[in-house]
């Protein structure tokens, strides 16, 4: 995790998992958060397409020693490898920070919203990979790229049925309707209406909900939680990202925030009643009409 730049007077954060043979980042995101939930998508991320590493380095932070990171780790029989305290050196992707500074921290600087700053920050971790890297100067197989190196080397196989299982109570996909919203339990929330038809994901940790695309962040909001019937009891304060899906449409109408309801509840379940039919279907012929023309 690394600061990057303050917009409206707060810092925006720069989250990467690098593999520490190839120097190759897995994934990466710029954030507003540098919390548990932030870590836990990018973990996701980088399991579902590379598979389970033998360890994780990391800091000592709160994030990296906190309960549900570390009963990820332990369900997928990942070994948490902590640095020790006042040694950054041992963290690999410590020396890493010197090399995004050069590379494009003018670009974030220039960035004035968070989606200029997601956009620099993918173009880094692109150029970041496919360009030579010192570590691979000396290599005899003409490999000097990060990309190179790790080639279709993968991790230890984890199954997609097992991944969410083991994240099916912090993430769950949504398929986006017509209007932009997407159904949570008895909640309908607003994730995006340029992503009409699409499935994006739903994360749900503590008191936080964010649904992203593609690990981009739509929206954030504030949620209670009843953890004995596991259910949504609110969903409040709405945080709506400017991002490349937005909807080419203008709206008919600008709303404010008061009008624009960005949650809505849906209505409780009620059961149709039977109801007998008016209806009654005729008989298609007249049988008596057929037994007496059968007797003549």
């Amino acid at each position: 995790i690394r600061y990057l730049v303050k917009l409206n007077r707060r810092w925006i954060y720069s989250i990467c998992i690098i593999e520490g043979y190839s120097r190759k980042i897995l994934a990466g995101m710029a954030s507003e958060y540098q919390d548990e939930l932030s870590i836990l998508q990018l973990l996701h991320a980088a399991l579902s397409e590379y598979g389970c590493p033998e360890g994780i380095v990391s800091d000592n932070g709160s994030v990296f020693t906190a309960h549900a990171y570390e009963q990820l780790l332990q369900k997928l029989e990942i070994q948490p490898c902590y640095i020790e305290k006042g040694k950054a050196w041992q963290n690999l992707i410590e020396s890493q920070f010197k090399i995004q500074l050069r590379l494009a921290d003018a670009y974030f600087e220039e960035a004035e919203t968070l989606s200029e700053v997601e956009a620099q920050h993918a173009a880094f971790i692109q150029v970041f990979n496919t360009t030579n890297h010192w570590a691979h100067r000396m290599r005899e197989d003409g490999l000097k790229t990060p990309v190179d190196v790790l080639g279709w080397e993968r991790g230890r196989p984890v199954e997609p049925g097992m991944l969410r299982r083991i994240f099916r109570h912090l993430q769950f996909p949504r398929v986006v309707n017509r209007h932009g919203l997407v159904s949570v339990q008895r909640f309908y929330i607003y994730a995006e209406r340029g992503l009409a038809r699409q499935r994006v994901a739903v994360w749900i940790y503590e008191d936080r909900l964010r649904i992203e695309y593609q690990q981009t962040l739509l929206a954030r909001y504030t949620c209670a939680v009843d953890r004995r019937q596991n259910a949504l009891v609110s969903v409040t304060q709405p945080k709506l990202y400017r991002t490349p899906f937005v909807s080419p449409q203008l709206e008919l109408f600008e709303l404010d925030d008061e009008q624009w309801r960005k949650v809505l509840r849906r209505p409780p379940y009620a059961p149709r009643k039977s109801q007998e039919s008016l209806a009654r279907q005729l008989p298609l012929l007249n049988l008596e009409v057929i037994l007496c023309l059968f007797l003549l």
